[in-house]
């Protein structure tokens, strides 16, 4: 991909290059999966920082906030397995409780665009569920939320594995569109840094 930036010198290119072509970021990303799930099985193929959660509301929340206290993530992909769903990702954009709601600020259309890149069918959702994942999902945005994190956060349903016509191909897919999701986040942060200093 060729970035022409107006006005920045060579070295301001060789930036962005580095920053493009840099695992450095990968360090960044938390992925995090329910114990006994499609979703543990994906998270342990990841390459990035995982954590199974034992499906307890309370001790689920405490062991994310732990983790994400521990390390200032950019990035946490939380997944979960949605009954009924074949073959699709579910990208949850809000989570509820009796209070109201919170909505991801996680920029959901380059996920989106990036599992579409790996031929995986996608769906919007704004209705995380009513149990383990919802609350995981609430108390997670609302901690980022109250805690002034810079860490955005996206939940992510996807089936449960006889639900998947080819799981490990699914799994590549899924993990492959996260990290392009996020190459990309990264590289556009560096570049818009780059114009600020123009």
């Amino acid at each position: 991909m060729g970035i022409l930036l107006a006005g920045s010198g060579e070295a301001d290119r060789n930036t962005v290059k580095k920053v493009q072509g840099s695992a450095d970021w990968q360090g960044d990303i938390l992925l995090t999966g329910f114990e006994g799930t499609s979703a543990e099985l994906l998270v342990k193929k990841a390459v990035y920082k995982s954590l199974i959660l034992p499906n307890d509301k309370v001790l689920d929340a405490q062991i994310l906030f732990a983790e994400i206290g521990r390390r200032s993530y950019r990035y946490v992909f939380s997944f979960g397995q949605k009954p009924v769903i074949r073959d699709k990702v579910y990208l949850e954009t809000v989570a509820r409780n009796r209070d109201g709601m919170i909505r991801t600020d996680f920029a959901y259309g380059k996920l989106q665009d990036a599992l579409k890149a790996e031929d995986l069918e996608v769906r919007i959702s704004d209705n995380a569920g009513t149990s383990f994942c919802n609350a995981l999902y609430w108390n997670a945005l609302a901690c980022i939320r109250d805690q002034a994190l810079e860490t955005k956060m996206i939940f992510v349903h996807i089936p449960f594995c006889k639900n998947m016509t080819e799981m490990d191909s699914f799994f590549d897919k899924v993990l492959k569109a996260v990290e392009n999701c996020c190459r990309v986040a990264v590289s556009e942060a560096a570049i818009g840094d780059l114009y600020r200093r123009i």
